[in-house]
């Protein structure tokens, strides 16, 4: 009885083995994802603390430049392997957190603290103005939405060839609108600096965080060999095992 149904057992181990690759690229996705919102939350959480730069006298930036240019890097990865409307919803995700956030420091802020030094010393780190949280998430919602749109247009106009230029092509136009929104909103608009102030900051800004997604390029292209490799590997496990036997 078994040497009749054996034709349909590749297949069986086929549909076994796609089912499983599934599974698994769902868990990954959900893991960048999960990465993506940490990074994006906390990036907005340590930008209160201002970081003295070497060799630039006078001149301080907030400590989450250093590490928001990665939700970047991880956008342009989701783009390119899961696609822009899995990237979207990451990005979409990432803002429901971020306000989240807010609100649960705002309860916090107005919780009555053990000592009034203790709520003093709690509301000059968390105390985020609602100006600076509405340029942040304007800038975030703006830049990263433009920066899915332009990868995956690149993407298309070369027929899935050249990753560097999509990777580099997409950040250098986000990181224009965020840097633009941001500073102008909350510098110019907020706080009143003239533009001769916000001016340097901004060059700055851009200038670095580009700088930093094209030394990431060679991250993207590891990670996306590494998960394709793994998508990849199944089928021809399966193709192989068929002309096996």
């Amino acid at each position: 009885m078994r040497l009749l149904h054996w034709p349909d057992e590749p297949a069986n181990e086929s549909r076994l083995d796609m089912e499983k690759q599934q599974e698994e690229s769902g868990v990954l996705y959900q893991v960048i994802c999960a990465s993506f919102c940490v990074i994006a939350v906390l990036s907005n959480m340590i930008s209160v603390k201002m970081v003295k730069l070497p060799f630039f006298a006078d001149f301080n930036i907030p400590a989450g430049l250093f590490t928001y240019p990665l939700t970047f890097l991880l956008g342009d990865l989701v783009t390119e392997v899961y696609g822009a409307k899995k990237a979207r919803l990451m990005v979409y995700i990432a803002l429901g957190m971020n306000v989240l956030q807010f609100v649960f420091i705002q309860v916090a802020l107005i919780m009555p603290a053990s000592t009034p030094e203790e709520q003093k010393a709690f509301e000059a780190i968390m105390g985020l103005s609602g100006l600076r949280i509405f340029s942040s998430l304007t800038a975030y919602i703006v830049a990263q939405l433009a920066g899915i749109y332009v990868y995956a247009l690149i993407k298309r106009w070369t027929n899935s060839r050249h990753l560097w230029l999509r990777n580099n092509g997409a950040t250098i136009v986000a990181q224009i609108l965020d840097t633009v929104i941001v500073d102008i909103i909350f510098l110019y608009w907020g706080l009143n600096m003239g533009m001769d102030r916000v001016m340097p900051i901004m060059v700055f800004s851009y200038v670095f965080k580009t700088a930093f997604g094209a030394a990431n390029t060679p991250l993207l292209y590891l990670f996306v060999y590494l998960i394709e490799g793994r998508r990849r590997w199944p089928s021809r496990a399966a193709k192989f095992e068929n002309l096996a036997s």
